[in-house]
């Protein structure tokens, strides 16, 4: 019995040392700092808002089709403007045509007929002279009236101011538009031309059209629906996801051990797949944290500054907006 006693106390020596001993470290993490991302465009997905109110006439794209810069994409039904634009272009080509009138001067044969017209104002003032001088040499034997007499004068005044009329009717197209004159028709033609450019914009703002080569993400209304522009309703969204990148916001306390070019990997939460990248820009300020995370330190570090990351493995899934976790390598 005496000989197990130290047996006994040797083996409750070694447990007590073993649950006195110092616990297992845990392994390291790889990553310096995690954070939440999105996935996006390289040149960022763009919600495309209409420029003018009223009802939507066409939808001419579908999701997931490719458009081209400067493709219509969607029309809003604009009659009014169209009316305005094509008035307006009117005015402007009568006021072009008659400052051009104005700039050239009168035809040749306009000249003719004018010079025609005087000669003719001219025989008669003559023939009106003739007859009242022989009027007035027949009044002192009595065989014509003073009634006749003045009759005649009146007569040969009327000549004469038919012929002045037609002197200065030729003078002036003989002499042409005056610089006034010609700077005046010029004026009015290019406000025309730009209140016709001004309608053909108003209505130029009824079509939506994609401001870059890229693809349709998202369509937001349709046929029937108001375009909603004055609350900046965003009807498609668009984007180039050819190139593909994600949108970091690391946390304010990590900031300081995030550099441009340090590696990352990506993934989505319940796959094992990760995508290896690294970070190309950093925001210049801080924000406000946008993407929702499972980190319940968040509550206490809502500011953020913006990471972007671009990814060096080809397959990263091509949707806009995917949630992903993004780890900052050591």
């Amino acid at each position: 019995m005496k000989a197990l006693l130290p047996l006994s106390a040797a083996v409750a020596l070694a447990a007590c040392g073993v649950s006195q001993g110092q616990p297992a470290k845990p392994a390291a993490s790889p990553y310096r700092a995690t954070s939440v991302g999105r996935i996006d465009a390289l040149g960022e997905a763009r919600e495309l808002v209409a420029a003018a109110d009223g009802v939507i006439a066409r939808v001419l794209v579908q999701r997931g089709q490719q458009v081209r810069a400067g493709q219509v994409l969607l029309m809003v039904d604009c009659a009014p403007r169209s009316g305005q634009a094509s008035a307006a272009l009117a005015s402007a080509q009568q006021s072009g045509a008659s400052a051009a009138l104005v700039a050239a001067g009168p035809r040749a044969e306009t000249i003719a007929a004018a010079r025609a017209s005087l000669a003719e104002a001219e025989a008669r003032l003559a023939n009106a002279q003739q007859a009242l001088d022989r009027a007035a040499a027949l009044v002192g034997r009595g065989f014509v009236s003073r009634r006749d007499l003045e009759a005649r004068t009146a007569e040969r005044d009327g000549a004469r101011a038919a012929r002045d009329r037609a002197q200065a009717q030729l003078a002036e197209l003989a002499n042409g538009a005056r610089p006034l004159e010609r700077v005046a028709a010029a004026a009015g033609a290019r406000a025309q031309r730009g209140a016709a450019q001004a309608a053909a914009a108003a209505l130029g703002q009824c079509e939506l059209r994609s401001p870059i080569d890229g693809q349709v993400l998202q369509v937001l209304r349709r046929e029937g629906e108001f375009s909603g522009a004055s609350q900046g309703t965003p009807l498609l969204v668009v984007g180039d996801m050819r190139s593909r990148i994600v949108r970091a916001e690391v946390g304010e306390r990590d900031t300081a051990g995030i550099a441009i070019g340090a590696p990352v990997e990506v993934w989505i939460d319940g796959s094992p797949r990760r995508w290896r990248g690294h970070v190309s820009e950093l925001a210049a300020l801080m924000g406000r944290r946008t993407a929702r995370s499972l980190d319940p330190t968040d509550r206490f570090d809502r500011d953020v500054r913006e990471a972007i990351i671009v990814i060096d493995d080809p397959d990263l899934p091509a949707v806009a907006g995917l949630r992903v976790t993004v780890g900052f390598k050591q």
